[in-house]
């Protein structure tokens, strides 16, 4: 099997994720002719077909769906060493810290104060992030740390606990489970909206 290049890798993820050659194409910026060649080029060198075409849809093999995320990982680890060198050659030092809007503001707060305040002080900065990107945007070099809630991919991440919190259930004040101090998993309702940070 041939090695693939960064650019195969993206002609592939494009067609994958559209499925659609000519939507794909114009995402990358470059001819539908030339990216089906390059697609069949990968799949000769690869030894096995990516996709199942006929006139009217476009599939994954079963080969294919296998590759994507290995693809899709490949190619943050690309974007993330190419951002973390940007920013390790700047003149001045940059931390990239990311968040969802909300709980975790307080806890951003301390931690640029702590930067902005240790001898040789390392610059800060903020991105604010979507629901549950904020594990993505380290692993893609977007961000040097995140704050996170529970529940995400923690895959090639080291991380650690900051506190725990709990978790607050938002009812009614009519609801028949509205008058209990403490609810459990084992009273289910299909209108309790619980809520995890």
């Amino acid at each position: 099997m041939d090695v693939a290049d960064v650019r195969d890798l993206r002609h592939f993820v494009a067609v994958a994720e559209q499925l659609n050659f000519s939507r794909a194409a114009d995402q990358l910026g470059i001819a539908q002719p030339s990216l089906s060649r390059a697609i069949r080029s990968l799949e000769t060198r690869w030894g096995a077909p990516l996709f199942e075409r006929d006139t009217r849809s476009v599939r994954l093999t079963p080969f294919g769906a296998a590759m994507l995320d290995d693809a899709r990982h490949a190619l943050d680890v690309v974007a993330a060493v190419s951002r973390r060198a940007e920013r390790a050659a700047a003149t001045h030092p940059m931390l990239v810290v990311t968040a969802k809007p909300g709980i975790a503001t307080g806890m951003l707060r301390q931690i640029t104060r702590a930067y902005a305040t240790t001898p040789g002080a390392i610059r800060t900065t903020t991105l604010v992030s979507g629901y549950r990107e904020q594990a993505d945007m380290v692993r893609d070099g977007r961000a040097d740390v995140a704050l996170l809630g529970s529940y995400f991919d923690a895959r090639g991440l080291n991380t650690a606990q900051l506190s725990l919190e709990s978790r607050v259930a938002a009812l009614s004040a009519r609801h028949r489970l509205a008058s209990r101090a403490q609810l459990r998993c084992s009273d289910p309702d299909p209108r309790v909206v619980v809520v995890g940070v």
